[in-house]
């Protein structure tokens, strides 16, 4: 019996000409993801819900690092993606551009739901 693909969401950002690319693995605990540091700026916060075989949602939440607290930018959420053997790097969300409420930073991001042998 072949063992069967997991789904993998990788996703690659750019935060003035730094780039980066994180992964994250499904769960079936929200609570439980943090966030992902973006060269103190942003922060990017992946919940991928689901088992190994495959995931129900996707929930991306951008935020903005103030000196009080991280402020909302974006929220997507994403129902019942389908996982791809070699899709490109931003065939779930496209290309996103988020600009900082006060300095006007940018952050690029792009992100695909991989289907990975275990």
């Amino acid at each position: 019996m072949a063992a069967q693909a997991v789904p993998l969401l990788k996703c690659h950002f750019e935060v003035n000409a730094a780039r980066s690319e994180h992964s994250f693995s499904p769960t079936h605990d929200p609570y439980a993801v943090r966030s992902v540091d973006l060269e103190n700026r942003f922060r990017f916060k992946a919940v991928v819900l689901g088992n190994d075989t495959q995931v129900d949602t996707i929930n991306l939440y951008v935020s903005y690092q103030t000196e009080r607290q991280p402020m909302v930018l974006q929220h997507v959420k994403f129902a019942a993606p389908v996982a791809l053997k070699q899709p490109s790097p931003d065939a779930l969300t496209g290309r996103v551009a988020l600009y900082s409420p006060f300095l006007g930073k940018e952050l690029l991001y792009g992100c695909a739901l991989h289907e990975v042998a275990p």
